[in-house]
């Protein structure tokens, strides 16, 4: 999952823009056949929405079409939003081995944006086929006395607490040892109509995009299934308020006689977050700090680049960008933030990325954990937690308000003055402004004085 996360985010960093509207991106050219293969691409914005563009993917020799994602980032440059909205096709191979793709082409709103031909590594799967987890929800009412093929609606989460994330998806399994032939009807009105009917109210929804039928094999205690997989999405609950999901019926051929089959209905019941005072102001989900510093040992007025990365299986997009203020030891500003949410497996992960420049003024060790931290509520153990920053800064050299530090690309100005006090560098000190204020107001109150006394006398 890391390995995606840093590709995602390296892939934002990467733009180049074709045309000044969309950019190409080409996904990673090394995979296995448990992964995919992915072209996508970005349109820059800065309104935090766009209209949906229309778009046509290439088919590839040797890869199969699966659906279309998309994910929303947010960078902030110069104190304003800037917006990044991705679109991605993936292709699944059938066989490991080498590809050789041809030149391709993606349109986007009449936009031609093309890559040159290239290879793709397609390495064996440790493992052909998805084992379905028996403690996953619904799964033993979902396959206990199924001998033939059945439909239906799966959830990840049967509780989830409100603003927790939990996947619905819409199946058609078939088992491997079925000698009865079946074929789809009319799929194409069939299904945006039935999953209209899934889509619960009262839930902010980011949806998997799946534009045609996703076909996987799953095992459940040793029996194999073909997944007709339709539909996939998911929820956060805005409130508490109980979520039914109906029963769907799909027609199917069986030879040609016309057969129906129907899923069961079942309800999800979000739990109230406990009492406190960030309940519904913070995250819900469970959430992982990873946090980069271009140098932990450093000398005062020296730059260093820190940058955090939450992320994990809930909205992390509600966190606000780190205003960090500085002090008497460590001064922040503060770069950009990208934050974003997009689907990896079965769950749609957030992620918020932040970068701060920090330049210290007096020489000690430093816990970021004192400036940095995020708090949200953790679904795992169902109680509000911190993510705390790990990382530490050795800062050595003289204090910044006694000896002025050039060795700081900032300081280029006073080189040579390194070593004379501050309060003796007459034509280079720093302007006090409030004690300037301070005494010319002092002067005033002495002058009024005098008046005063004056006319008395």
């Amino acid at each position: 999952m890391r390995r995606i996360f840093f590709f995602f985010f390296g892939m934002m960093l990467a733009l180049q823009q074709v045309h000044g509207q969309a950019s190409l991106i080409v996904g990673e050219k090394s995979f296995t056949l448990e992964e995919n293969f992915s072209l996508s691409f970005v349109i820059k914005s800065t309104n935090a929405t766009i209209e949906a563009p229309v778009y046509k993917f290439p088919e590839l020799p040797g890869l199969r079409k699966l659906g279309v994602s998309r994910s929303k980032a947010t960078e902030i440059q110069n104190g304003e939003p800037i917006y990044f909205f991705t679109y991605s096709q993936y292709y699944q191979a059938a066989n490991p081995g080498s590809l050789l793709i041809p030149p391709a082409e993606v349109v986007v709103n009449q936009q031609s944006l093309k890559t040159e031909g290239f290879a793709l590594q397609v390495s064996p799967s440790e493992q052909k086929e998805e084992v379905v987890e028996e403690t996953k929800a619904q799964i033993e009412d979902l396959f206990k006395g199924q001998n033939s093929l059945f439909l239906a609606v799966t959830s990840t989460q049967i509780q989830p607490f409100v603003g927790q994330g939990f996947t619905l998806k819409f199946s058609l399994f078939i088992p491997d040892d079925n000698v009865t032939r079946y074929s789809f009807d009319r799929n194409d009105i069939q299904i945006p109509a039935l999953i209209q009917k899934i889509r619960p109210k009262n839930c902010w929804e980011e949806s998997f995009g799946l534009q045609e039928v996703k076909v996987s094999k799953v095992v459940y205690k040793n029996k194999k299934y073909t997944e007709y997989r339709f539909f996939q999405s998911t929820y956060f609950a805005l409130d508490a308020k109980k979520i039914v999901i109906p029963a769907l019926s799909l027609q199917l051929l069986k030879n040609t006689e016309k057969v129906v089959f129907t899923s069961k209905p079942f309800v999800i019941s979000p739990k109230e977050l406990p009492n406190h005072p960030l309940k519904g102001k913070v995250p819900v989900g469970d959430f992982r700090l990873e946090e980069k510093v271009s140098r932990s040992q450093v000398q005062t007025g020296d730059t260093i680049r820190y940058e955090s990365s939450v992320i994990g299986d809930g909205n992390s997009i509600l966190w606000e960008a780190k205003q960090t203020e500085s002090d008497y030891f460590l001064n922040f500003f503060h770069l950009s933030t990208q934050s974003s949410v997009f689907p990896y497996g079965d769950k749609m992960l957030g992620n918020k990325t932040e970068k701060i420049l920090i330049i210290p003024s007096q020489p000690g060790k430093f816990a970021l954990k004192s400036y940095f931290n995020w708090i949200y509520f953790n679904t795992r153990t169902a109680a509000y937690d911190t993510l705390r920053s790990e990382a530490m800064l050795e800062v050595s050299g003289q204090p910044s308000d006694l000896v002025l530090n050039t060795q700081s690309e900032s300081m280029l100005l006073y080189r040579g003055i390194e070593k004379l006090a501050a309060d003796k560098v007459i034509d280079y000190r720093w302007i006090d402004w409030k004690q300037i204020f301070n005494a010319f107001l002092g002067l005033v109150l002495l002058w009024l004085f005098f008046l005063i006394l004056k006319a008395k006398k």
